[in-house]
């Protein structure tokens, strides 16, 4: 006997008797902040990103305020803002100030620019740190290790600051030029 005739030999021997409904798929429980987030190479996201899991960039993130339990940036990833870690490698470019709990693996294609602070810093040859470091022991950061290690950072301020000035200095070239420019106008309508 097949499927189908079951089926129906069972509907007739109920005699009208409602059909079972087949098992529901179970329910997939997602906890927030569980789960890994990746930004992809063709990508370029603003914000806040807050994870206990994973945060693999491999595009950009701009004026981003980062939260996570590993960061990978990777050769073709950048960062720019403030990211807190417990553990971080970079093989691509970082841009502000990264706070991590733990290791920092720099690769040899990294290029790190701003503020860092961390209990480990491994440096591959190649590496370039345009950064101030600091390397902060378990028992200086006080009681409670990553709170305290955080707590000694400005929030959002710091990399508004940075931004400001890389456009600043992007912009002096064309003031300067501008300021020649209209020097030489005003010396030439002054001698004619």
């Amino acid at each position: 006997m097949t499927l189908n005739e079951q089926n129906s030999a069972m509907a007739g021997a109920g005699g009208g008797a409602a059909r079972r409904r087949p098992p529901e798929p179970p329910v997939r429980l997602v906890r927030s902040g569980n789960e890994d987030i990746t930004i992809g190479e063709n990508s370029v996201l603003e914000g806040s990103f807050d994870t206990r899991g994973a945060m693999f960039v491999d595009g950009a993130a701009i004026n981003a305020d980062l939260s996570a339990g590993f960061l990978s940036i990777g050769t073709t990833g950048r960062v720019e803002g403030q990211a807190r870690v417990e553990r971080a490698e970079i093989s691509g470019a970082f841009d502000g100030t990264l706070v991590s709990s733990g290791e920092i693996i720099l690769r040899a294609s990294a290029r790190i620019d701003g503020d860092v602070k961390c209990a480990r810093l491994v440096t591959h040859r190649g590496a370039i740190i345009a950064a101030q470091v600091r390397i902060v022991e378990e028992g200086e950061s006080g009681g409670d290790g990553v709170a305290a290690m955080l707590a000694g950072f400005q929030t959002a301020r710091a990399p508004l600051r940075r931004g400001l000035r890389r456009r600043i200095r992007k912009a002096m070239p064309v003031a300067w030029g501008a300021f020649i420019a209209l020097g030489s106008l005003s010396l030439a309508s002054f001698v004619l």
